[in-house]
């Protein structure tokens, strides 16, 4: 039962993950983005050539990672805490990652937009890890009704 659960949430939090991140990443700091980043020629790629279907893939490795350490590891017992636990695991991962392209590249201009890459992670993973603690809760509150 807990894979059939995990593969639900799994898919829940990567549809919320994908327009939260979309909203935030995109709508909110695209612009934003894009002027304090190194465009190099043929790094993006076009409308056209850009895949939906990796990214949502992106998304839904995200929340099954997520939903793994929720539903098999640790148990979150209310939005709050699904909130903090993945926002913190998304600055850890956003760290990890922007640090990277800060040491080794001139993709980021400056160390703001990174930072401010690191809090839109903080907000977007922590929105996933709300999601995917509230999904969790209402299925175990329904499993624990069927087998009264």
């Amino acid at each position: 039962m807990k894979i059939k659960r995990t593969i639900i949430i799994s898919l829940w939090g990567s549809i919320i993950y994908f327009i939260f991140g979309w909203l935030i990443f995109d709508v909110l700091l695209g612009e934003y983005t894009n002027s304090h980043t190194t465009n190099i020629v043929g790094f993006k790629k076009s409308e056209e050539e850009f895949s939906f279907l990796f990214l949502f893939i992106s998304c839904l490795a995200y929340s099954v990672l997520i939903t793994y350490i929720f539903v098999f590891l640790i148990k979150t017992q209310n939005l709050f805490q699904g909130f903090l636990r993945a926002s913190a695991i998304g600055v850890l991962v956003a760290v990890m990652t922007d640090s990277y392209w800060y040491g080794s590249s001139n993709f980021y201009n400056d160390i703001l937009v990174m930072l401010v890459d690191i809090l839109a992670a903080a907000i977007t993973v922590g929105v996933l890890g709300l999601s995917i603690a509230w999904l969790d809760i209402i299925l175990n509150k329904r499993n624990q009704a069927r087998t009264k």
